[in-house]
């Protein structure tokens, strides 16, 4: 009987991102190990490890400009420009 409880299935227990995020910052930010953060928190390393490689992975789009496209702002002008010639013209 006690066999068959190990064998029973965990539910997975899904962590929120500000909970991955508490747990990389204390990684990287304090220094804390790898080991140590998964046993505290019942998660394979390899997991963490993820969540570190796609942190790593999407924060170039936080520090990339977002500029309109130039061609854009030029087409909305003549657009704008050709709006007031007709509203003048009446």
């Amino acid at each position: 009987m006690a066999e068959e409880n190990k064998l029973e299935k965990q539910k997975r227990r899904r962590l929120s991102a500000e909970e991955k995020v508490k747990i990389l910052s204390e990684i990287l930010l304090k220094g804390r190990g790898l080991s140590e953060l998964a046993d505290e928190y019942k998660i394979h390393p390899n997991k963490i490890l993820e969540w570190r490689k796609v942190l790593f992975e999407s924060a170039t789009g936080i520090f990339e400009q977002k500029r309109p496209d130039i061609t854009e702002k030029a087409k909305q002008r003549k657009i704008d420009a050709l709006e007031k010639t007709l509203a003048d013209k009446d």
